[in-house]
């Protein structure tokens, strides 16, 4: 009886936590150690998540679609034109992949700036839904960029434009006092700048002040 009594009470010492502390120390690692060596890998974890979310906002950004993905006001003019309309040269540069962003740089401080302008509706727009006030000017600097248009190329093209000799208006007498976007519209109708003075033939879908 008392051996039996005994052996109760050796089994009852074994289950508490001490004597179950002591056997883990024993097998292995302290348990707080063990607990201790999760956090990196907890922390790895959410910095990839991290960098994976970041990746995937940053493709999306450099989208067409992320531009009125919040600002559909003034913003759906713009996008739908450059997926749909066939007579703007917006189109031109979907069909050719040429995405917003490779025109228009992302500068934080016009971003920012553009921002607090959409909070306030501090800007105005026409019938079309297009701003009437235009702050970006295509020029050759931007236009004439590497992996974009070779300016010789343009000049080229337009020699003896209209069939008349002499007359080239990427190379007219005004040099580079206008901008490309004195006549060249890309969410709009372009314009015949040069008939301001002059009365060349206007290609079809352009505008003239004649």
């Amino acid at each position: 009886m008392e051996e039996k009594q005994g052996a109760e009470a050796r089994k009852d010492a074994a289950a508490t936590p001490e004597v179950q502390a002591g056997a883990s120390r024993e097998a292995g690692e302290p348990a707080g150690r063990r607990r201790g060596r999760r956090w990196p890998i907890v922390v790895g974890v959410v910095a990839v998540v991290l960098v994976a979310a970041g990746a995937g906002f940053w493709v999306w950004h450099e989208q067409p679609g992320f531009c009125n993905a919040i600002c559909h006001d003034p913003m759906d003019a713009y996008v739908e034109g450059y997926y749909e309309d066939a007579t703007l040269m917006a189109n031109a540069h979907a069909r050719a992949d040429v995405t917003c962003l490779q025109c228009h740089e992302a500068k934080i401080e016009e971003q920012v700036t553009e921002g607090l302008a959409w909070v306030r509706g501090d800007f105005a727009t026409d019938e079309s839904g297009h701003l009437t006030v235009q702050g970006v000017t295509a020029d050759k600097k931007m236009c004439a960029t590497a992996g974009c248009h070779d300016w010789e190329d343009v000049k080229a093209a337009t020699e003896n434009w209209g069939g008349e000799a002499g007359v080239n208006p990427h190379a007219s007498h005004q040099g580079e006092a206008i901008d490309c976007s004195n006549c060249h519209g890309a969410h709009g109708a372009s314009y015949m700048y040069c008939n301001t003075c002059h009365d060349y033939d206007v290609p079809a879908g352009w505008e003239s002040p004649r």
